[in-house]
């Protein structure tokens, strides 16, 4: 039988699943490494777990740490992002929490339960005081609901140009082109107006469809920064991590109040940008791998025309694409 006290004092145990119909929050108990292990936490298997009332849930007061967020269009470095920010023994990572997914599939939120699960997502522990969380891009129709639940959270944005999203799908096979057409389905019920597609899109090519998903996050993203939590919201491109890697941990560290300025150099130097961030192989040699198995003129040549066409519809709704990167480097 698990004591609610001790869960309650205990940062390892983390919300992971919300039942609407239960009306009751699922707490899984993870080990310290399976949150800097690679992978993502809504794959993973606690140790042990309890199911709590909502009423119950709203009742407790878990101690507070700071808690910061990475939102992000998906296959954009944004898993790289998280690992290089969440400096062992000070800031906790948390790579794609289940809870998120579930919140997003249950509807109409209560705003008293969205602040009480960030309060237990963000508490602090015996070898962190800040919680970084990065959901996957499933539930980014929540960013307005945790940034209203967490009032001193900030956030940054990760996103990439239109072809190196294409590029990625196209390297994950089949799973990837899937992968696309879920991006578009999810956002299609949030981000925009698709009433002008529905009737093409099953004459649409997969890397179209997930093209219209990309933009439909842009268009939402564009929503967020130019609304009630702008202030608290930045933009980082991806290649700003490829090509300024320094600048980039350090601005993005700095938005997000992260104190980490002495260690930037240990960060740059060390393993993170090395490996890839998803597995922990070698990145260089899995990137030649990639390129190897999907690089083709023909591919090249329909990501290039889907680029275009994503582009004039862009251009037709007055919307800069990808959103305008805000991160800016002072020095």
């Amino acid at each position: 039988m698990v004591n609610l006290e001790d869960m309650q004092a205990n940062a390892d145990w983390i919300p992971h699943q919300f039942d609407p119909r239960r009306k009751a929050v699922q707490f899984v108990r993870f080990r310290q490494e399976s949150f800097e292990e690679y992978g993502f936490l809504a794959a993973k298997r606690g140790d042990a777990d309890v199911w709590v009332g909502v009423d119950e849930v709203k009742a407790m007061r878990p101690q507070r740490g700071g808690l910061h967020f990475i939102f992000h269009s998906g296959f954009c470095r944004s898993t790289l992002s998280l690992r290089a920010l969440a400096f062992p023994n000070r800031i906790r990572g948390l790579n794609e929490p289940e809870i998120l997914n579930s919140l997003a599939r249950s509807g109409t939120l209560d705003p008293e339960l969205v602040s009480s699960i960030l309060a237990f997502l963000g508490r602090p522990g015996a070898m962190h005081d800040t919680v970084l969380i990065k959901p996957s891009n499933f539930p980014n129709r929540l960013i307005p609901d945790l940034l209203t639940g967490r009032s001193d959270a900030q956030a940054i944005i990760v996103t990439n140009q239109l072809t190196e999203f294409l590029k990625a799908i196209v390297r994950k096979g089949m799973l990837g082109r899937q992968w696309g057409r879920q991006v578009y389905l999810a956002a299609a019920t949030y981000a925009g107006d698709v009433r002008p597609f529905e009737e093409a899109m099953p004459g649409m090519t997969d890397l179209q469809v997930a093209g219209l998903g990309w933009l439909l996050s842009q268009n939402w993203f564009q929503t967020q920064i130019t609304g009630r939590h702008g202030e608290r919201i930045a933009v980082l491109h991806s290649e700003m991590l490829d090509q300024n890697r320094r600048e980039a941990v350090s601005c993005s560290a700095k938005h997000l109040n992260l104190a980490i300025d002495r260690d930037i150099e240990t960060i740059i130097s060390g393993s993170v940008f090395e490996q890839d961030a998803k597995t922990g192989s070698d990145y260089a040699e899995k990137k030649a791998v990639d390129d190897r198995r999907s690089n083709s003129a023909v591919v090249e040549e329909e990501i290039a025309e889907v680029d275009w066409w994503i582009s004039e519809l862009a251009k037709a709704s007055g919307l800069t694409v990808p959103v305008q990167q805000s991160l800016r480097y002072e020095g």
